[in-house]
């Protein structure tokens, strides 16, 4: 028999799920649906956003694209000129990289701010162990930049995202990926009830959105000899940083490794098909094999910026985890 708490957090979905029906209209996509606790956190903010980058240390892998005839069943539904998503027309495409024989899909808004050439790179600078767990990926239009994730673990994009959104969305991507999110999980919750402070103000807007926030900073400790970048201390946030820790998907050698085909099997990665000749070791930090033909996926040389401090305010506001269902799943920022 379920117990009383877990009765009723099933109640309060159900409810939110109602709410939705009740108030959102049909593919209304300003709102969104968290199974985690939607509540604000009271923790204190160490800064007020991220002003470090990825994108510097983030290897780049080789890649092959190839166009297709249809638009997937997934983008479909957010190709309208009456206050869809893609106001003008999709322009689908699968790309392979280096690391993985599966293929990652991209519906590109002929309207959008981005380049599929960009979209094809930010989204290979995602560490393939994260990586794995993105489905469909959606190039949009925007005046400002945000983006949000599907518990289906389909991403859109609005804007022009660093790359440090795309690793924020793609950790929504592996929190939900199971159904059971880690951020609505106990152990999260405790972690959180332990400390004293939480990354940055846009952390505090729930439990998943802290979650994602700490991927980031997860990303950039492994990047950076487990040092934190300035200004940030691990020492009030001591329990999140643990409980990330111990998450296999942060194993270094296979986040930043040359396959997807990590061991041992999640049957909740979308992406597992190793790649017919995996391309040298590329772990950040690790001289690179000896080859003798020029290596894909050089580290990219650009210098520290804090534009993403602006993408980041402009995301998602905070209401926006009220509910609504679509044909395409439950989605979170």
């Amino acid at each position: 028999m379920a117990s009383t708490p877990l009765l009723l957090h099933k109640l309060v979905f159900i409810l939110s799920i109602i709410f939705s029906a009740v108030n959102s209209a049909p593919l209304n996509l300003s709102r969104q649906v968290a199974v985690t606790d939607p509540s604000p956190l009271t923790l204190k903010p160490q800064q007020a956003a991220f002003d470090f980058t990825l994108a510097s240390t983030l290897i780049t892998p080789s890649s092959t694209l190839s166009t297709l005839s249809t638009i997937p069943p997934s983008c479909v539904p957010y190709n309208s000129a009456d206050g869809g998503e893609c106001p003008t027309y999709f322009l689908a495409s699968n790309v392979t990289y280096d690391d993985c024989t599966d293929q990652w899909t991209i519906c590109m808004c002929s309207s959008a701010n981005m380049t599929i050439d960009n979209a094809v790179a930010n989204l290979g600078q995602v560490p393939v162990g994260l990586r794995r767990y993105i489905a469909t990926v959606l190039v949009l239009p925007g005046n400002t930049t945000r983006a949000y994730t599907l518990t289906n673990g389909d991403i859109h994009f609005f804007g022009l995202p660093e790359v440090d959104t795309w690793v924020h969305e793609s950790g929504h991507a592996y929190d939900y990926a199971a159904g059971d999110p880690h951020s609505g999980s106990y152990g999260w919750s405790q972690a959180l009830l332990s400390d004293s402070c939480v990354p940055d103000n846009y952390s505090a807007t729930n439990a998943a959105e802290d979650f994602a926030q700490q991927v980031v900073l997860q990303v950039y400790s492994l990047l950076n000899n487990n040092a934190l970048p300035d200004g940030w201390s691990p020492s009030c946030m001591s329990n999140q940083v643990a409980y990330m820790s111990s998450l296999p998907v942060f194993d270094k050698p296979s986040l930043f490794g040359n396959t997807c085909n990590i061991q041992p099997p999640d049957p909740f990665s979308r992406h597992s098909t190793p790649p017919p000749t995996p391309p040298p070791l590329r772990i950040p930090g690790t001289p690179p094999e000896p080859s003798s033909t020029p290596t894909a996926g050089d580290p990219l040389h650009s210098s520290l910026s804090s534009s993403n401090q602006g993408n980041r305010a402009s995301r998602i506001p905070p209401w926006s985890w009220f509910a609504a269902a679509t044909v395409a799943g439950l989605w979170i920022t």
